[in-house]
């Protein structure tokens, strides 16, 4: 409320687009429709001419942004690299994010994220366009598309995306479930899955799980351990926004599953 209070509305005298700048803003570009242009002070003239050019006109060269803290969908330049939400004011970051060590900073982006093997994220917010896992994650991960997970271990998170893949190599162990439209699994993994589409486990992976999902494909030399349930869960309604993927109540961990299963 601090920060908001102490910002004033600016329009573009191109689009006439409202936004929230520092009152002592000098020039900027409209989140509208990208335009450069200076602020004209009452009384002052205006400026002889620009310093920078404007931006390329966005007709077709716009990106929606979703803000998952408050539901609202706004437009911005695909040359933005950050955002505000008309919404909340919550600051959205357009770029892709890389973890090589250990952090406990929130994470909004919808570009792509990159864990290391050695990083470690620890969030109650994580929201990516995309993520590619070596590491640790811990906390709740959203992403807007496909999550890899290429790590070895335990994790405490819980995991929403479109696509979930689980890597050759990854030995991958969550206490917290995953709910996803689509899993691979190339390599191990245990815990507890509801998947909207189809599970595959491929040749030489590991499902140890409790997995209710619509179909379920085992391909030679896949195994798979734990309770199953083949059936259609909730499907998402005709026109319902992409990004409104919820786990919508808490599942128990599989319990049933030895603690070798993974060795």
């Amino acid at each position: 409320m601090g920060s908001d209070a102490k910002k004033k509305a600016f329009q573009c005298p191109k689009c006439a687009f409202v936004q929230l700048e520092p009152p002592h803003l000098i020039s900027t570009y409209c989140r509208a429709c990208g335009d450069y242009y200076e602020v004209v002070r009452p009384g002052a003239s205006p400026p002889p001419s620009s310093h920078f050019p404007p931006l390329p006109p966005l007709a077709g060269k716009r990106r929606d942004v979703f803000c998952h803290r408050c539901g609202v969908t706004h437009g911005v330049s695909i040359h933005a690299r950050s955002t505000i939400c008309h919404g909340c004011n919550a600051a959205i970051d357009l770029t892709d994010l890389e973890f090589l060590s250990e952090s406990s900073r929130p994470v909004d982006t919808r570009g792509h994220l990159h864990v290391g093997a050695e990083g470690k994220v620890n969030s109650l917010w994580i929201i990516c366009g995309s993520a590619r896992i070596e590491g640790r994650v811990s906390g709740v991960l959203r992403s807007e598309g496909e999550v890899v997970l290429a790590t070895q271990g335990s994790m405490v998170c819980e995991i929403s995306a479109p696509a979930v893949l689980i890597e050759k190599a990854a030995r991958v162990q969550l206490t917290m479930p995953i709910e996803t439209d689509s899993l691979i699994v190339r390599g191990q993994l245990s815990g507890v899955v509801r998947c909207r589409g189809p599970v595959r486990v491929l040749r030489g992976g590991l499902l140890a799980a409790d997995v209710r999902a619509r179909s379920v494909i085992v391909e030679r030399g896949g195994e798979l351990i734990g309770d199953l349930r083949v059936d259609n869960l909730q499907p998402r309604e005709p026109g319902r926004s992409r990004h409104d993927r919820r786990v919508r109540r808490p599942f128990s961990p599989l319990s049933g599953i030895q603690a070798g299963a993974l060795s």
